[in-house]
Order: C-alpha cells, then structure tokens, then sequence
C-alpha cells in the first residue's frame, strides 16, 4: 500500500474529515487532499507528527516493509495475466518491472514475474523488446539467492538457457556445482502435515506431487521420442507417442496434453496428413479444456490454470493457421 493510500485509510479509520486532520498538523485541507491524491508528499518534518496522528509508526506510513505475500503475488500475477491481452505484453512487463523495483529484495516476486512473462513471451510470439535478456538476467541474480527452493528454480531456468544456447560447458559446471542430497523435501512436509493432522495442506502436497510427477514422466517420454526420431526409428518415436497419449488419459489429464505429443512426433516425421489430423483433434479438445480434469487426483489445483492455458494454445493455433 502507497503511502497516499494509507493516510487516506488511516485517517478515515481515525473518523478525521481531511479539514481536521489539516487543522491538526497545521496545514491546509488542500495539502491533505493532495496527499490522498498522490498529487504530493508530505513535507519531511511533518511526517513524525502524521504518524503520531494517524496512530501508525514511521515503517507503516512509509511501507518499508521487503516482501510480499504469496497471496499479494498471486493477485499482482493474475492481473497482468488479465491484462496483457488489452494492454500488450511490453506494458505488462514494464508493469512488473516497477512491482520488482518497488520490492528490490522479494525474490518469490522476482520468480514468479520471470516465470509468468517467460511463458507469455513463449504463448503470445512475442519478439524483440530485449525481453529475453532481462528475463535470463532475473534468472541469473536468483542463483545467488540463499532460498534453495527458489535457486534452484532459477537454476533449471539457467540450465534450460544454457543448453537453447550451446553453452553447454558452463551447464555441465552448474549441474557439478549442484549438491546432492536424497532427502525429498516435499514428500517429507507432506508427511509432516499428515502427522500434524493438517490433511488439507498434505492432501494439497500429495496432488500437487502426482501432477508433478506425471509431467516429468511425459516430458522424460516426449525426450525419448526426439531421440528415436533423430535416430531414424520412426516406428518407435510413434509407439512412445501413443503410451504418453495413454498415459494423460488414464492419469486423468485432458486429451489435448497427450494428443500434442502425437502431433509433435507426426511433424516431425514429416507426416503432413497425419499431422494435420491431430491438429484437428486438438483443436477439439482444447475447446473442451475441463474434460478428463480428475479432481480426485488434482482437486482444485489448476483447473483455472489449465483453462487458461488452452485457450491461449488454442489462439496459437489458430495463429498458425492463419499464416500457413
């Protein structure tokens, strides 16, 4: 909160009209509005006396506070997910860019911003702007960062970069930097709120980890598909496609998530009739983005989340069509 809008807050809550509050500091009631406004600051020797009266301390009328909530994160990140498409994606990156300068030290901010605006980038064919730079430039500041969790977040993102790249020497040294551990941190807080009798938070944990899971286990198959085509085993590129289709299905994830891989191995086998057969599928299935959701499994994790995500794929698309 701005430190217009605390004054404003503060002061209504003090039941002051602005003529009182101006009365009381010694001011004219057109300076108060000013300030509420966000026309004007208050005048440095003043600000003691507007604490004491507003019965705040210095830190709060100034909001110094570093960090946000997870919470305050999720609401800044769903509004520029709500406004990128009216506003453009250069006025939503700069948007985030303030939110970053303003909370220098929240690198939860920092991670989610960067994660957010690189899958935009990605979704909406964004080019140029020097975007890609200062997203990799995010990521490499947060490999300094003493959260493990959110280093190594940035670490894979680094990784990732490294190999798009060729610099493929320096992801061989960060993968060596890496410590080993066998301790798995989310199964054991998972097994903590469970002894703790906290059941929603570790039912969460335990969705959370099977949606994880299975992407790992497609993405891993997806690989082993790249790799049976560059060999020439098409054959077996296409059988590898077909059980990560099955696999979606029967973990209950909608249809289009494993007709993408189908679609992925028909281009690049260059089977054009095939191809565009799957993309008519897909196009149905992202029409039905609900369907095959298995809230037992995933509850009420993303669904929001995945009907965002193919609608957007579906516009992608549907770009593409376009320009073919």
């Amino acid at each position: 909160m701005r430190i217009n809008e605390i004054i404003r807050e503060k002061r209504r809550e003090k039941g002051l009209t602005q003529e009182q509050a101006a009365e009381r500091l010694g001011v004219t009631a057109s300076a108060v509005n000013k300030w509420e406004r966000g026309a004007s600051l208050p005048d440095i020797t003043l600000l003691p006396a507007l604490a004491r009266l507003l019965g705040v301390d210095l830190n709060t009328l100034l909001d110094f506070s570093e960090e946000l909530t997870d919470g305050e994160i999720g609401d800044f990140l769903n509004s520029l997910d709500a406004a990128v498409k009216s506003e453009g994606y250069s006025a939503v990156f700069g948007r985030a860019e303030r939110k970053i300068q303003e909370y220098p030290s929240c690198e939860k901010l920092l991670l989610s911003a960067a994660y957010y605006l690189d899958g935009a980038l990605f979704l909406y064919g964004v080019e140029g702007g020097g975007y890609r730079e200062k997203l990799d430039g995010w990521y490499e500041r947060l490999l300094e960062s003493r959260d493990g969790e959110i280093r190594e977040a940035a670490m894979a993102m680094v990784l990732n970069r490294c190999r798009q790249n060729g610099e493929l020497e320096r992801a061989e040294a960060l993968l060596n930097s890496l410590p080993n551990t066998q301790i798995d941190r989310q199964e054991q807080r998972a097994l903590l709120y469970a002894a703790q009798g906290r059941a929603e938070e570790a039912r969460q944990l335990w969705q959370r980890r099977v949606l994880e899971g299975i992407s790992r286990a497609t993405t891993a198959m997806q690989h082993l598909a790249d790799a049976a085509l560059k060999e020439g085993r098409r054959d077996d590129a296409q059988s590898i496609a077909r059980k990560v289709h099955c696999l979606t299905r029967a973990a209950g994830l909608p249809e289009w998530m494993g007709l993408s891989s189908l679609a992925a191995v028909a281009e690049e086998a260059g089977d054009a009739e095939e191809y565009s057969r799957l993309l008519g599928e897909l196009r149905r299935s992202l029409a039905r983005p609900g369907e095959g959701w298995d809230s037992l499994l995933y509850g009420e994790l993303s669904t929001e989340g995945v009907s965002a995500l193919t609608a957007r794929l579906a516009e992608m698309l549907d770009r593409e069509a376009e320009n073919s």
